[in-house]
């Protein structure tokens, strides 16, 4: 369930009013995950007058990092799209702003990337290029990078076994490498306070020090999983084709051509 507070009144609705009320709503992502409606309201009340603020939710009723506030005037929520730099805090990162429309339109070019990738599957046809969104959505705060791993004889195994019940999605980590990526399905800061020994974070049998990505790093985090993503969709689509045509019938071997008695 979605948390959300109206300010003005719900009028008739028509299909007029809703495209009029979704010009007027701005999306928000890049929020620290214990806001509040009121610090919310606080912060965007500077560009003017807001009928509601939604808080956006996952499936646990886990606060996601981003709202959507839908302004009285289409002028203020204009002025705050045309926003460059707006931060929580000083000291935190620039927000992620754009309109409500923008929003969905960078959402569902990856549900509509998908259904052609999986319609290519059933029937074969033209290939369609998975690509990567210009924006892509993620959860703050659920990467856990180890670094310093040189000459440490460890595994992704060791690394899920370490987190065992701790709700480990995700291991990007291969032997030899100088560090590893853990993503987990709820909070990584938490999850790594559960393991540690003695205030220590022990893995294999050496301590280190991982930290939690936030900013610049975490973002860039996701947005390599999103192009490896679709590397892998284009290479399996690449592959699907190539043995289409390998073991098309009439053509290739095993095709069922033409036959010829030999003399």
């Amino acid at each position: 369930k979605q948390w959300y507070q109206r300010r003005v009144a719900i009028t008739a609705g028509t299909d007029e009013l809703k495209l009029a009320n979704n010009l007027k709503t701005v999306y928000v992502k890049g929020l620290p995950l214990d806001l509040t409606i009121d610090k919310a309201e606080e912060l965007f009340s500077q560009f003017g007058k807001m009928s509601y603020v939604k808080l956006r939710k996952n499936a646990d009723s886990e606060f996601k990092g981003s709202v959507f506030i839908e302004f009285v005037e289409q002028a203020d929520a204009d002025k705050m799209v045309a926003t460059k730099e707006l931060k929580f805090t000083p000291e935190s990162d620039n927000l992620l702003i754009m309109s409500r429309n923008d929003y969905f339109k960078s959402k569902n070019q990856n549900v509509k990337q998908e259904k052609n990738v999986k319609r290519e599957a059933q029937m074969g046809g033209t290939e369609v290029k998975h690509e990567v969104p210009e924006h892509v959505e993620y959860e703050k705060g659920k990467i856990l990078k180890i670094s310093e791993l040189e000459g440490i004889e460890t595994s992704r195994e060791d690394m899920k076994t370490l987190f065992e019940g701790h709700g480990v999605s995700w291991v990007t980590f291969n032997k030899g490498d100088p560090e590893a990526y853990i993503r987990f399905e709820g909070s990584a800061q938490e999850a790594l306070e559960k393991v540690r020994v003695d205030e220590k974070f022990i893995l294999s049998g050496k301590e280190s020090s991982p930290v939690v990505l936030d900013g610049t790093e975490e973002e860039e985090y996701w947005k390599k999983s999103a192009y490896e993503k679709a590397e892998f969709f284009n290479k399996k689509n690449r592959k699907r084709k190539f043995d289409g045509a390998r073991g098309g019938r009439g053509r290739g071997r095993g095709g069922r051509g033409k036959r010829y008695r030999r003399d």
